[in-house]
């Protein structure tokens, strides 16, 4: 994946903390915008980390192979769960459910 810009921080309820956000380009030319949010919790000494990601055209298996690869690949293992919507992300419950308390969401496809 190649790096094509920097973004903002944005807001993302349930996150403690949202990085900068990047735009960046897959080998298909499709291109995705990702903020990583983060949520610490004290009980556990953990942090929940999510990669929320928004697509400029719908992704193909390999587009979103790609992306993850990179994601896994800056945390330095495998992803845990990922959960796929139309529209923006960090507005669909379960997602901010799951950073903040830690809900796990059920693994589904709407696209």
């Amino acid at each position: 994946m190649k790096i094509l810009a920097r973004l903002p921080k944005r807001e993302i309820e349930g996150a403690d903390e949202v990085l900068e956000g990047l735009v960046g380009e897959v080998t298909s030319g499709n291109q995705v915008r990702v903020w990583p949010a983060a949520t610490y919790v004290p009980e556990t000494n953990q942090t929940r980390i999510a990669f929320f990601m928004e697509w400029r055209l719908p992704p193909t298996p390999d587009d979103e192979s790609e992306v993850i690869a990179y994601a896994d690949a800056m945390m330095g293992k495998q992803h845990d769960l990922m959960t796929t919507c139309k529209g923006d992300p960090t507005a669909e419950q379960e997602n901010v459910d799951w950073l903040r308390d830690g809900k796990r969401p059920k693994p589904r496809r709407t696209n």
